[in-house]
């Protein structure tokens, strides 16, 4: 009875499991469908070719690595938004929105010159020629598309930065749902367009990307909005740019080194044979299906810090996140069941088409894998809400220095040396791995436990509470 009635508290109190999963539940089906989208584009590629579904774990990784530098940056605005909405500063959050879509159309422009290193990027990295020239098809179209996908990130921080995260929602499902529908008409060549194969993939991407933002652009500049929010002031405000540079670059920098350390991780798995290369592509597919939700109560959990900081009210903001981990792991446990116990049913989508010989001999590869998975997932869902409670207050600089310093000692290095140099397998890659987000996950607690984000801010403030 007293766990029960300790529940109800907690759900009803400021800060506590209504109000997060008010704010959560909306980002929660917003990343979900993300997952759904990757996973689809996926099991499309792998019905299409093996030598599509080989490249497009690491290809789609190192461009997702390149372009979440900028996406992480500019997406902090939610954090600016949060704060000057705690503190009723409304007429400074439109104006703080175009800032971040200046710097995200710089931000596209140089994602488009990287791209023209395409070939130099994926040639020399000891892939299959046919696999080396998907990725470099796939990552070039992909980058085209840099400043919508940059964009996207930073128009949604005008609504989550609010709570308004329904709106959020609405949009992300508008633009999987086109892009899901341009896939199997891009890929396959239905409907009278042109079969373009994993090109095609991203071609969709870009695409529903654009219809994705253009949406934004009429919600956000509307005359309610603007009356409001002040939204149609697009004057520059370097000032301002700068100040959100200051705390975005670090929280761009630590999406840079997570990603790019993954993706690094995939290239250096592809030099193993093609079956642990696609045992470890599904199992990067389906991590991205069951951690993204995380991920949502993640932003839900920087949010709800924001704006309590944005009153001063660390206390409620300590709430908030200690509802977040509790909503966290009773997800974990459900996602833990289905890794350990049905790694068939998680197997079966990438059975179809020109997979199935190869499906078959990898399958018990994939359920040793899954179980290291399941333990790795324990670990990251506290990566991620720790670090958003951090970043919620502007404490991205210590956020982003572990991250590369684990990225590097935990990941990159031991993986070269054990895969490329002493030959070693598929565990030992995935074992490391675990290790790093172990040492991470630990970090990001003990810094949280140190209370010093409380008395952090990114805006202008005047007194702090405790």
């Amino acid at each position: 009875m007293n766990i029960l009635r300790n529940i109800k508290r907690q759900y009803d109190t400021v800060g506590g499991y209504k109000e997060f999963l008010g704010i959560a539940i909306p980002l929660i089906f917003s990343t979900g469908i993300g997952a759904v989208q990757l996973f689809t584009d996926r099991t499309f590629l792998s019905w299409y070719s093996q030598e599509s579904f080989a490249a497009s774990t690491p290809a789609g990784t190192v461009t997702w690595a390149i372009m979440c530098f900028f996406f992480g940056t500019l997406s902090y605005i939610n954090v600016f938004v949060a704060q000057y909405y705690g503190k009723k500063e409304y007429r400074s959050i439109g104006p703080a929105i175009w800032q971040s879509i200046y710097l995200a159309f710089v931000a596209g422009l140089i994602v488009l010159l990287i791209s023209f290193f395409s070939k130099a990027i994926f040639m020399n990295v000891g892939h299959p020629h046919l696999v080396a020239c998907e990725e470099v098809n796939f990552f070039r179209v992909l980058c085209y598309g840099a400043f919508p996908c940059v964009a996207e990130g930073a128009f949604a921080g005008f609504y989550s930065g609010r709570r308004k995260t329904r709106v959020v929602f609405l949009a992300s499902l508008c633009g999987v749902v086109l892009n899901v529908v341009l896939d199997f008409c891009l890929i396959f060549g239905k409907f009278g367009f042109p079969e373009m194969g994993i090109s095609g993939a991203a071609l969709a991407t870009d695409i529903s990307l654009t219809v994705v933002c253009i949406i934004y652009v009429l919600l956000i500049t509307s005359k309610k909005n603007n009356a409001i929010y002040n939204t149609r002031c697009f004057n520059p405000d370097f000032s301002f740019m700068r100040r959100l540079l200051r705390y975005g670059m670090p929280s761009g920098a630590d999406f840079f080194f997570d990603t790019a350390g993954f993706g690094i991780f995939m290239i250096i798995i592809g030099n193993l044979n093609r079956t642990e290369l696609a045992a470890s592509n599904i199992i990067s597919t389906v991590n991205h299906v069951f951690i993204m939700p995380i991920v949502g109560c993640g932003i839900a959990t920087s949010i709800m810090v924001g704006n309590y900081l944005g009153k001063n009210k660390a206390s409620l903001a300590q709430v908030s996140v200690r509802s977040s981990v509790h909503i966290v792991y009773t997800y974990i446990a459900f996602v833990i069941a289905i890794l350990v116990f049905f790694p068939n049913q998680l197997i079966y989508p990438f059975s179809g088409g020109s997979q199935v010989d190869l499906m078959e001999y990898i399958k018990p590869m994939v359920a040793n894998l899954l179980i290291i998975l399941a333990i790795y997932i324990v670990f990251d869902a506290g990566n991620i809400i720790f670090a958003s409670a951090l970043k919620g207050a502007g404490d991205t600089m210590f956020v982003m220095k572990r991250l590369l310093l684990f990225s590097i000692s935990f990941v990159v290095l031991p993986t070269y040396i054990n895969v490329v140099l002493l030959k070693q397998g598929v565990y030992v890659a995935w074992g490391f791995l675990l290790l790093s987000v172990i040492a991470l996950a630990g970090s990001f607690y003990f810094r949280y436990k140190s209370n010093k984000w409380k008395k952090m801010r990114v805006i202008e403030m005047d007194i702090f509470d405790n």
